[in-house]
C-alpha cells in the first residue's frame, strides 16, 4: 500500500512534539550566552554544564556539575549564532531514558525589540510518547523559567524544598 503526500504529512503531523515560547529582557547574543555557556547552565540547568565548541557535528554535551558525568549526550545539527542552535538530544542518566532513540531541541532566538527576545524551543523527533517525551515534558518549563530569570535579573529561582 502507498501512501499520498497528504497522508504522509498527517502522520507526520501526529507525532509528539514540545513547543515552548517566551519573552527575555535580555539580547539574543546574552540569551544566545546563556543557552551555550557552561557558567550560564550550572546556574539555571539543573545544575547541568554544557560544553561544545558549537560546530555542526560535534558533540553538544551537558556534564554533571563536577563533570564527572556525561547526563545528557547531543550533537550539533545546526549553529548560527544568534538567532539558531539544533542538537540531537539523548538523556544518559536513567537507564529508561538512556534506552531511547535520540530525539531533537531547536532553539530559535529572535529580537523583537531592543534588549528584547523571543525565545522558542521545539523538542521533536519523537517516533512516540517515549520516556524522554514524558520526562522532558515537565522539565522544559523550568529550565526556560530559570533561564529567564537569571538573564534578567541575575539570579535563578529559588528551588522548592
Amino acid at each position: 500500500m502507498t501512501s499520498t503526500a497528504a497522508e504522509t504529512e498527517t502522520v507526520a503531523a501526529a507525532k509528539p512534539r514540545q513547543v515552548y515560547q517566551l519573552f527575555i529582557k535580555a539580547t539574543p547574543e546574552r540569551v544566545w550566552e546563556g543557552i551555550t555557556s557552561e557558567e550560564f547552565t550550572s546556574r539555571y540547568f539543573h545544575q547541568t554544564r554544557v560544553v561544545s565548541d558549537l560546530k555542526p557535528g560535534s558533540p553538544f554535551r551537558y556534564y554533571s556539575n563536577d563533570r564527572s558525568q556525561v547526563l545528557v549526550e547531543c550533537a550539533v545539527i545546526e549553529s548560527d549564532p544568534p538567532r539558531r542552535l539544533v542538537t540531537s538530544w539523548h538523556m544518559l542518566y536513567d537507564p529508561a531514558l538512556e534506552a531511547d532513540p535520540p530525539s531533537r531541541v531547536t532553539w530559535e532566538l529572535e529580537a523583537v525589540a531592543e534588549g528584547l527576545t523571543e525565545l522558542t524551543v521545539i523538542h521533536d523527533g519523537f517516533d512516540h510518547e517515549t520516556a524522554t517525551y514524558a520526562q522532558t515534558a515537565g522539565g522544559w518549563t523550568w529550565i526556560l523559567c530559570n533561564l529567564k530569570t537569571l538573564l534578567e535579573t541575575g539570579d535563578t529561582l529559588p528551588t522548592a524544598g
